[in-house]
């Protein structure tokens, strides 16, 4: 039986989007400057979930292309199919997409952000003159037992 994989919101990181898009285009013999492609194929490997239909990859998934060979050309990775575009350029994307998240700074990001999640915030509490009074309430409120016996502050009649 299959496992069906729970939809979590993507993990969004400009700044390593303007760093992916500060570097070259990824292609060899390519020196233009780049866009952020985002790589919606699975590798189970290092643990890259399938991207389903209408839903993009976390931003930690993006590879330095330039338009060219992005969009617009004739062997683009979106016109071509990706698994197609990076088998033929001999490029591995999942390593490449890998050491520029790193690079970035962007692994230690995520990390700090998850620690941050576990950080639970509690309220202190208020001094003693500054809490609210509650009344003594001298009157028991009576309920039932499963056999029917009332019981009142926890001691039966």
């Amino acid at each position: 039986m299959t496992e069906l994989r729970q939809r979590a919101p993507r993990q969004r990181d400009d700044a390593h989007l303007r760093y992916v898009r500060a570097q070259r285009c990824c292609i060899g013999f390519c020196n233009r400057p780049a866009e952020a492609a985002h790589i919606r194929m699975a590798c189970d490997a290092i643990g890259k979930p399938p991207t389903g239909m209408q839903e993009k990859p976390d931003d930690k998934w993006c590879t330095p292309l330039c338009a060219y060979h992005h969009r617009t050309g004739v062997g683009a990775q979106h016109k071509m199919g990706e698994r197609g575009f990076w088998e033929l350029s001999g490029l591995n994307p999942f390593e490449i997409a890998t050491r520029l998240f790193i690079e970035s700074g962007g692994y230690a990001r995520s990390i700090e952000k998850k620690d941050a999640a576990r950080v639970k915030m509690i309220k202190p509490r208020k001094p003693r003159e500054q809490r609210r009074k509650v009344a003594n309430c001298s009157r028991q409120i009576p309920y039932r037992r499963f056999d029917g016996t009332p019981v009142y502050a926890g001691r039966p009649r």
